[in-house]
């Protein structure tokens, strides 16, 4: 029998260009369609694995032909998969804190005015895995542009725990205005658990009646209990526990990946850059003709013509040649091609391509030597921008699905939910947010050199007549931070000397000039005022 995804896979053979782009104004249908959506998951998938390109895709060969690429295009520049790296680590990289603390070098730092909360969502990671998982999450999210978070509610093991679902299994899932699930359908190929040497289509379909969750399970369109007490039953969650992630949301009801805007230029660059390496190939291998010269009836041999231990690959010792009529020339058979101006083109659509991905060079990299930590600073903002704005869908996900989990926990009173039900919805229980967090890790060095520049720019101030206290207070220092600098003792000692020299120099300008040497520390910090 041919099942649902064999068949998929065979339509895939023959893909439409429009399922790679969505036409607002004439409507999504074949954006949406789970046809389109599982061959951009199919193909952005293997940009991300550098596999685009190979035969081993049913739809490679027809995708070369309808781009008019060449045959023997490579992945040779393509960035999906260190575009696929940065956004793992940079979304919700690092490590989760075991008590779901405001930690701003964690993964995920909590704020929330409910302490009792922390412990719930902790035991939430750890019975979810999430410290692996939620890389996982982002990843998919990036390279595919969708993923969905779903809340299992495991009554058995008395746990409630996330799963992550391939947006690949989404048939289709509708969404309210704000963006909620109110339904969804995940539909897959799973073996039959009667008979595990054929596979079967699953499918679950979750939906809203009131208050009530309603699940049904089908095999092959027949209603089948897959495992459960029923392949129909209802749940009083009064919301459907998922949560639908768009990458990039544009406003469609399934989100753009960070390839969305790229792989044509990754296609472009590939292309010629294969044609350049195969090039050169071709002249460091290029037939000969002879003229005037008969052919031999023999080869000639050479101390590596049969493969040996000395030599496995003879052919590269050997060069292709052909005789022609009488004359007296021998001419290399191959097209001339200036290497290096062919460089500097692939090296300028590679400019072009890091300016509509400004993560790709963040790290400077490409910069030999020394570099101020000004200069990574300005060179890393616009990155810091876009991972910021990246965070939020996947933040508030990640919220919802967290203040469901410990709902749904608290309702059916597990170990560490206490205190927690259904209406703590309502009740303002679960509200909480993940903190802003670095984009980049701080370098020691750096933050010296800000530290230096803060306190230059708070001498500069002092000289202007503004008070060292005055100061420190604009720029979001508590009033005990600045109490244990005017308190120090070091402090009230350089304020006396201060008013000393004051007294002595009577406003002159030779004791105006000792006052600011005075006002210098010698650590280059300011440490009097006024």
């Amino acid at each position: 029998m041919t099942t649902i995804f064999q068949r998929l896979q065979n339509g895939i053979r023959a893909f439409r260009e429009g399922w790679l782009s969505a036409d607002i104004m004439a409507g999504e249908a074949d954006f949406n369609s789970f046809e389109a959506r599982k061959f951009r998951y199919d193909l952005y998938w293997s940009y991300y694995e550098n596999t685009a390109y190979s035969k081993i895709h049913a739809w490679a060969r027809i995708f070369k032909s309808n781009y008019g690429l060449y045959k023997a295009i490579r992945g040779i520049y393509n960035p999906a998969y260190r575009l696929g790296e940065f956004w793992k680590t940079h979304l919700w990289g690092g490590p989760l804190d075991p008590f779901a603390r405001n930690d701003e070098s964690t993964a995920t730092p909590i704020q929330t005015q409910n302490e009792d909360l922390r412990g719930a969502l902790a035991q939430v990671w750890r019975w979810s895995n999430w410290q692996t998982n939620k890389n996982i999450c982002a990843l998919w999210g990036t390279v595919l542009g969708d993923v969905a978070i779903k809340v299992i509610d495991d009554v058995q093991k008395r746990k409630v725990f996330f799963e992550i679902i391939h947006p690949g299994t989404i048939k289709s899932v509708d969404l309210d205005k704000m963006g909620n699930v109110k339904g969804y359908v995940i539909e897959q190929e799973l073996k039959d658990p009667e008979n595990l040497n054929r596979f079967v289509v699953y499918r679950e379909v979750a939906s809203r009646n009131g208050d009530e969750v309603v699940y049904e399970l089908f095999k092959n369109d027949a209603p089948y209990a897959w495992g459960n007490e029923a392949h129909t039953w209802s749940e009083p969650y009064g919301f459907v526990p998922m949560v639908f992630i768009r990458h990039n949301n544009v406003g469609l009801n399934f989100g753009f990946s960070e390839y969305q805007g790229g792989h044509a230029k990754f296609r472009e660059v590939d292309d010629v850059a294969s044609k350049l390496s195969d090039q050169i190939r071709k002249m460091v291998d290029a037939p000969w003709l002879f003229s005037g010269v008969s052919k031999p009836t023999s080869k000639a041999r050479t101390a590596y013509t049969e493969a040996s231990d000395q030599n496995e690959l003879p052919i590269r010792e050997e060069t292709p040649v052909f005789y022609g009529p009488v004359g007296s020339s021998a001419y290399p058979l191959v097209s001339n091609l200036n290497i290096s101006d062919t460089a500097a083109y692939v090296k300028d659509l590679l400019e072009i391509l890091e300016k509509d991905y400004p993560e790709l060079n963040s790290d400077l990299l490409n910069v030999k030597g020394d570099i101020s930590g000004r200069a990574l600073r300005v060179n890393q903002r616009p990155t810091e921008n876009k991972v910021r704005d990246r965070r939020v869908n996947y933040d508030d996900a990640l919220v919802r699905a967290q203040m469901m989990a410990v709902a749904i926990g608290g309702f059916r009173h597990y170990d560490g939910f206490e205190g927690f039900d259904l209406e703590s919805y309502d009740k303002g229980d679960l509200d909480h947010s993940i903190a802003d967090r670095p984009v980049f890790q701080e370098d020691k060095a750096d933050e010296l050199e800000l530290e230096q520049t803060f306190w230059n720019v708070a001498k500069s101030a002092k000289s202007n007549g503004m008070p060292l206290p005055l100061f420190l207070e604009r720029h979001g220092w508590s009033d005990e931070d600045i109490l244990k600098i005017t308190n120090s003792e070091e402090y009230k000692a350089r304020l006396e000397a201060f008013k000393q020299i004051a007294a002595l120099s009577e406003g002159s300008e030779e004791g105006e000039t000792e006052i600011g040497e005075v006002g210098q520390a010698g650590d280059g910090s300011q440490s009097e005022e006024d």
